[in-house]
């Protein structure tokens, strides 16, 4: 086995993960990037002779050994591989075979290995409902449901083995994470992508929600910056951070893609199910005090500004 100095990236097929590898190979680093499905040829061929790509099951701890210690033990592993919101609700076990215990193995191995250090994709979904606002990371983590109480868990693991073994662990706990092009099928937020993206496309929107819904996110950009810094500060005193742009409410993103694309068409047709999660999140506010005071990092994306450059990023793909 060849071993060369390596950022390790599992889960780096996704939406995030081509986002924070651009920016991990902008700085001058290496890059291995580890996904369950292979990514779209489009991807391959961007990061052709740039990436090395290892298809494979982060379920299967021997793989897992082979990554970490083929990457080297300098440089830190991004953890981004995991199973989201519907599908933890739809299979426990399975959420937790890939999100807890696939942790797990990074974390050993990477004990193994240097005592790399290691930077945990974790959510706000891990905070309880009726929490004051803002909600900051010393607030009460509660989680309603399979996703976040997985994260929760993993976030803990992560704290353990720093405790025990000295390992340099870090996570960011991101809102919904939203920006052009976003698949992810049975997602509530799906709608915060898709109002502008839709009519950048031409085509008209039944919105899911209704237009009063507001909910916690993450511009795609901000979020692969704010990963950025937190893998590659010197320190990171707190260890977990908040990660949000803002809060989008649909009448003003409807709003602000009509001063654009005026001729946008739009009919409403509330999903309960979906409203009855995004419901819960109405009202939130999420702080992130913690990582500009400590790392140096503030989102650059308003709501407002997000909407504008989802549809200058989609009109340019046209």
């Amino acid at each position: 086995m060849e071993v060369y100095m390596a950022v390790l990236v599992t889960g780096a097929g996704g939406f995030l993960g081509p986002e924070i590898i651009d920016r991990v190979l902008a700085s001058g680093k290496e890059v291995l990037a580890f996904d369950f499905a292979d990514p779209k040829p489009e991807l391959l061929e961007k990061w052709k002779g740039k990436v090395e790509f290892i298809q494979g099951d982060i379920r299967d701890r021997s793989m897992v050994n082979h990554l970490v210690t083929k990457s080297g033990t300098e440089d830190p592993i991004i953890h981004l591989a995991g199973i989201l919101t519907a599908g933890c609700d739809r299979d426990p076990n399975m959420a937790i075979a890939v999100n807890i215990n696939g942790l797990n193995y990074v974390l050993d191995a990477a004990v193994r290995n240097g005592k790399r250090r290691t930077v945990f994709a974790s959510t706000i979904g891990v905070y309880g409902r009726g929490l004051p606002q803002p909600i900051k990371e010393d607030m009460p983590a509660e989680p309603d449901g399979w996703y976040g109480f997985t994260k929760l868990m993993g976030e803990h693991m992560g704290l353990l083995y720093e405790r025990r073994h000295g390992l340099d662990f870090r996570a960011a706990r991101f809102a919904a994470v939203t920006g052009p092009f976003r698949q992810a099928a049975g997602s509530a937020s799906l709608f915060t992508s898709h109002i502008a993206e839709k009519p950048a496309l031409g085509q008209a929107y039944e919105v899911e929600v209704t237009e009063d819904t507001a909910y916690p996110v993450v511009y795609l950009k901000d979020a692969a910056d704010a990963l950025f810094q937190i893998a590659f500060a010197d320190t990171a005193p707190s260890r977990i951070y908040n990660v949000a742009s803002g809060r989008v409410v649909v009448s003003e993103m409807i709003k602000t893609v009509k001063e654009i694309i005026p001729e946008a068409k739009y009919t409403f047709k509330p999903d309960p199910v979906i409203m009855a999660v995004v419901e819960g999140y109405k009202e939130w506010n999420i702080s992130t005090e913690r990582i500009s005071a400590e790392l140096g990092w503030t989102p650059t994306y308003t709501p407002n500004e997000m909407v504008k450059d989802i549809i200058k990023v989609v009109k340019s793909r046209k």
